[in-house]
């Protein structure tokens, strides 16, 4: 009796010890059956039962099925019947649950007389798990019923639901390589050179002595040979009358005062002229280096004195 005892309990242990071993399984909301088209004779309790047979066929799939507290909830809170077409009823439906994966899957009826089953299963972050999947069979003499089972068995074979991943992987997104750009070299702006400065213009203080100075040489040369033309023609008329050492008769006396007046004014304008280009010589040779301010001719007795003043 006591070995019996614990061969008992060891067989508990051993059957926790597998059912902890197990790895979880997906958990999967199902939408409740839609039947499209049902042969004659197919009633309302023989859609019960094939909505019970429903969730343990996925079940015996490997999908784990809420409760049936939170199946019932989950149902009445959706408030949607367009599945068959929007994921996104589905995804309601799945966090309503609060199962991962939430399944449609209708049975139908050819006009051929199989028995077609369609389904699909998404995830409750709008992620198709498994595309849409359909298991036609002939119907042949066996039940409705029965070739319907039958091929729900084959829909969650295909859809692979015991292969659902139990718990969603956290998806970490790959780094994008740094892009490295070169480093863009930029020439130095050459700008042109600022023009050149005009040379600076000075003043040359000197243009009005040289002016000057050039007046007076060539106005005092002019003037000295003025003077010499006429100082030579007086000379010439008195050597004519040859009386320079005799009384001179009354009647060539105007002519003899012609001759002198000449000749002296001859003598004076050639002085003036020779002193004018004497001092123009001086203005000239001078410009620019010292300035002259004052220049005055003054005669004296038998000559003439010129006066510079100025700066030397």
């Amino acid at each position: 009796m006591l070995t019996l005892k614990r061969w008992l309990c060891f067989a508990a242990l051993a059957a926790a010890s597998l059912a902890l071993a197990q790895a979880p399984r997906p958990s999967v909301m199902p939408f409740p059956l839609e039947f499209k088209r049902t042969p004659s004779g197919f009633s309302k309790e023989d859609k019960e039962a094939m909505q019970r047979d429903y969730t343990r066929l996925l079940r015996l799939a490997g999908g784990q099925v809420p409760d049936f507290a939170r199946y019932d909830l989950a149902l009445k809170e959706l408030k949607r019947q367009d599945c068959e077409r929007e994921d996104e009823c589905l995804v309601q439906l799945a966090k309503k649950s609060e199962a991962l994966y939430a399944l449609y899957a209708s049975v139908d009826s050819t006009l051929e007389g199989a028995v077609l089953v369609t389904g699909r299963v998404v995830r409750d972050d709008g992620k198709v798990a498994c595309a849409s999947q359909s298991v036609k069979l002939a119907r042949g003499k066996d039940p409705f019923k029965d070739i319907a089972r039958n091929a729900l068995t084959q829909l969650f074979s295909q859809l692979k639901v015991g292969e659902l991943e139990a718990v969603r992987k956290v998806e970490v997104a790959k780094a994008e390589p740094v892009k490295v750009e070169p480093v863009k070299v930029v020439p130095p702006v050459v700008t042109d050179p600022p023009p050149a400065m005009p040379p600076l213009v000075t003043e040359d203080s000197g243009a009005g002595a040289r002016a000057a100075g050039q007046g007076l040489v060539f106005g005092g040369a002019g003037i000295a040979v003025v003077g010499a033309v006429l100082a030579a023609v007086g000379g010439l008329n008195g050597s004519a009358l040859g009386l320079q050492n005799e009384p001179v008769p009354f009647a060539k006396l105007d002519a003899l005062t012609s001759a002198r007046t000449l000749t002296t004014v001859g003598f004076v304008g050639l002085g003036v002229g020779a002193v004018s280009a004497a001092v123009g010589a001086i203005l000239w040779g001078t410009a620019g280096a010292a300035p002259v301010t004052q220049v005055s001719v003054v005669p004296t007795v038998g000559g003439g004195v010129v006066q510079l003043g100025g700066r030397f």
